[in-house]
């Protein structure tokens, strides 16, 4: 065993908060480039307002910036949890893929970052919650599609409709990819910390029972 338990619960709390608010904003961008097909068969109508595609784009700006400060948000949320839930399940003898700090650090790491993350968090879900878990192989290739496909709408210039259709799509696929990884990361979350909670007072319970146990066996 390793370290000091500390309980994570708000650390958890936080993390799901921000999780589901960035589910909430991939919807609404989802929305929005779903609204882009209706723009994109007007505009080959010419049947488009005056100023409708200036404010398409201001909007698709907006909820970049939106999407960008929530990324961040909750990137710091959830390594702030990931590191004390680690270290926590390591205290109370769980075998994990990586120290605290390294279940971190693993993130920034080029190519390994593909496949560590992963293993880390089965590492830690194997470790505390009994049956399948499968949610962290879904939650791990819903996450790393969305930002590949992402990277690909990115690199599109949508200067014909043709293009708009391909750019909105990609973008509205990424959009419902992260809905699904935000929704299982914030499930894994709760999880987790359920099973490192049910760990600790399982462990602390023969310890309560051993500081009894001289006075129960005390003759009278």
């Amino acid at each position: 065993m390793e370290g000091t338990y500390r309980p994570a619960s708000t650390r958890g709390s936080v993390a799901i908060a921000l999780l589901l608010l960035m589910a909430l904003l991939a919807a609404i961008s989802a929305l929005h480039f779903l609204s882009a097909f209706d723009l994109a068969d007007r505009a080959a109508r010419s049947a488009l307002r005056p100023g409708e595609a200036a404010a398409f784009d201001d909007l698709t700006q907006t909820l970049g910036r939106l999407e960008l400060a929530g990324l961040i948000l909750t990137g710091i949320a959830w390594f702030v949890w990931l590191h004390r839930s680690v270290a926590n399940a390591r205290s109370l003898g769980v075998q994990t893929e990586a120290t605290p700090g390294w279940s971190v650090g693993w993130w920034f790491i080029p190519f390994a970052n593909l496949v560590k993350p992963y293993r880390i968090l089965r590492s830690l879900f194997d470790g505390l919650v009994s049956g399948s878990g499968r949610i962290v192989g879904f939650w791990w290739g819903c996450y790393l599609i969305a930002g590949f496909v992402s990277e690909f709408a990115a690199l599109q210039r949508p200067e014909t409709l043709a293009a708009l259709r391909v750019y909105a799509g990609s973008f509205l696929l990424a959009d419902t990819l992260r809905i699904v990884a935000a929704i299982l990361a914030a499930r894994m979350v709760w999880t987790i910390d359920e099973g490192i909670d049910d760990l600790a007072q399982a462990r602390a319970m023969p310890s309560a029972m051993a500081l009894g146990s001289p006075s129960e066996a005390t003759p009278r």
